[in-house]
């Protein structure tokens, strides 16, 4: 127990149990930051992956992909920030926090990521991208 009781909201008066941050998440290697390369994709605020999500990457490259300058899962990253950068844009007037984009790599195997907009630890805006059923 943490001893902490929540001050506002439905919650009000309740003690928190357990609380696992954004931040601890990245610390533990749960989420891969992947804000620098998000930037170049036109995103604003702090991206992270998860971790399993990330790893696939590397398996998703292409041939091309696999003799150009950056590392395969560099690029594939790239390609999925881009597409979900565009995703968002496209459907901003939708109230949802997440949309799924359904993704086809090169061993024309489709695949479906989850882009999750949301509130960081300060309630600041992030993005995460995971698999469907990943919190």
């Amino acid at each position: 127990m943490t001893n902490e009781v929540i001050e506002s909201g439905p919650f009000a008066g309740f003690e928190v149990i357990h609380r696992y941050t954004r931040e601890q998440a990245l610390a533990d290697g749960v989420l891969v930051d992947v804000t620098a390369p998000a930037k170049d994709c036109g995103f604003s605020v702090p991206v992270a992956m998860t971790a399993a999500l990330f790893a696939d990457c590397e398996s998703w490259a292409s041939a091309d992909e696999r003799r150009g300058d950056a590392s395969p899962r560099e690029q594939v990253v790239r390609r999925l920030l881009h597409f979900a950068c565009e995703t968002i844009r496209a459907s901003a007037r939708t109230p949802t926090d997440r949309r799924v984009l359904s993704l086809t790599h090169f061993a024309g195997r489709t695949c479906q990521a989850v882009v999750y907009v949301g509130p960081g630890d300060a309630g600041e805006p992030v993005v995460t991208l995971m698999y469907p059923g990943e919190e």
